[in-house]
């Protein structure tokens, strides 16, 4: 429970020698949960009571820990509304925190995206964000940039003093905001692809091996195999993690003429998800000749040749592809070398090869660290053959974009968009 009341409803609920109201700070106690109207007593918990401004909120915390029966719980918030108390809106928490000055808004987005990691390695960079890793150095840019506009200020105010902002050092100071604005951007797009995932499409024609080799890689019969061309007929998914990135996989239809209509539509279905992929395995059975017209339409796409079924007499053409990886699903046979090259196809998508000074960012963030870095790039530009007055009005869009990563001026609507995200609470 957070506000200034928090204490005052708990209370009742109490069984303890010391009143709650005299509980020290940030001290974990042994006490009684009572009915409050009966007194008797329902549970034994542990109760902490972290008081203003030393809490997460920012105002007085009473922090309940009982048992956890469904029945229980759902008893001891019904006497806490009783009391005075409602339950509190998604990321209502993380919300008061940030309105009470605990977290600035990097940060609390960073509470959503540490809620919603899937894998060790999102959760290490959203605590990353959550520490400051984001927010330190934006902060310092808008004191460099601060600096930089208060001293054209001063040079447009008083011209004929040869005062102010000189210009080669503005040029300067200018170029190494944006290279470390375009930094930024970089990490954060692939933290962004660490915590979001990739999607990889398995293409090929049919009876090429696809749905095997999706059900190797998952490591579970998640597509239907059968010797019968034309069995997938939708998209299956499955999802692996790779080099700490979470994979989704898609078997696809096979891409051949279509005998009927639920097979064209398969088919428009598995183009769809070759455009919406970061990365295409294409799948060709070694022991026919290859299919042309899917290397020639995957042709100029981040791919991966597959010789499937290598455990089979490899067909001349299919052996002279030597880029291809020759795999077997049914033996096992190239499967470990396989996933270790898609591994490392992942980590030059992800920037996955290390996670120095990588950051996750939400999809707001990257656009706002987009306009920051083009504001700059047109400050920079600028700078000598525009009027200063011009360069002014990007140095402060940047500005304010800056700003808005860390949360100044940002309405109503835009807070409650960004905290809509997160679980009931917190």
């Amino acid at each position: 429970m957070s506000g200034p009341d928090a204490v005052a409803i708990v209370a009742p609920l109490l069984d303890t020698a010391l009143p709650l109201g005299a509980f020290p700070s940030h001290a974990l106690r042994r006490v009684g949960v009572v009915d409050p109207k009966s007194a008797e007593r329902v549970d034994t918990a542990l109760c902490a009571v972290m008081r203003a401004p030393r809490s997460y909120t920012g105002e007085d915390v009473v922090e309940l820990s009982c048992h956890g029966s469904p029945a229980l719980l759902r008893l001891i918030l019904l006497w806490l509304v009783t009391g005075g108390a409602r339950v509190a809106a998604p990321g209502e928490f993380t919300r008061r925190a940030f309105l009470n000055g605990r977290l600035d808004l990097a940060q609390a987005e960073a509470v959503a995206l540490m809620i919603s990691a899937r894998t060790d390695r999102s959760v290490a960079l959203a605590a990353r964000a959550l520490a400051g890793g984001l927010s330190e150095p934006v902060r310092g840019l808008q004191a460099r940039l601060v600096d930089v506009i208060a001293g054209f200020e001063v040079t447009l105010d008083f011209p004929e003093e040869g005062v102010g902002q000189d210009v080669e050092s503005a040029r300067i100071a200018m170029r190494e905001l944006r290279v470390e604005a375009e930094r930024w951007l970089v990490a954060a797009r692939h933290g962004r692809m660490v915590h979001g995932g990739l999607t990889v499409a398995l293409v090929g024609p049919t009876n090429a091996g696809k749905s095997s080799l999706l059900n190797a890689l998952v490591g579970r019969d998640r597509a239907i195999v059968s010797d019968v061309p034309g069995t997938t007929r939708d998209i299956v998914e499955g999802e692996i993690v790779l080099a700490g990135v979470p994979v989704r996989m898609l078997d696809t239809a096979g891409i051949d003429a279509p005998r009927d209509e639920i097979e064209a539509e398969g088919i428009r279905r598995s183009r769809r998800a070759m455009d919406e992929s970061d990365l295409l395995l294409v799948v060709l059975d070694g022991s026919v000749e290859p299919d042309r017209r899917v290397l020639a339409e995957t042709a100029g796409r981040h791919r991966v040749l597959i010789r499937a079924k290598c455990d089979l007499q490899a067909h001349e053409a299919a052996a002279a592809l030597p880029e291809a990886q020759p795999v077997s699903a049914l033996t096992g046979e190239g499967m470990e070398a396989f996933r270790e090259h898609l591994t490392r196809e992942v980590e030059i998508l992800a920037g996955a090869s290390g996670d120095e000074g990588q950051i996750v960012a939400s999809v707001r963030q990257i656009e706002l660290l987009e306009s920051l870095r083009a504001d700059l790039a047109a400050a920079e530009a600028g700078l000598g053959d525009a009027p200063l007055e011009a360069v002014l009005v990007d140095l402060n869009g940047a500005l304010v974009a800056a700003g808005r990563i860390l949360g100044a001026n940002i309405s109503d609507a835009v807070l409650d968009r960004i905290f809509s995200v997160f679980c009931l609470g917190k």
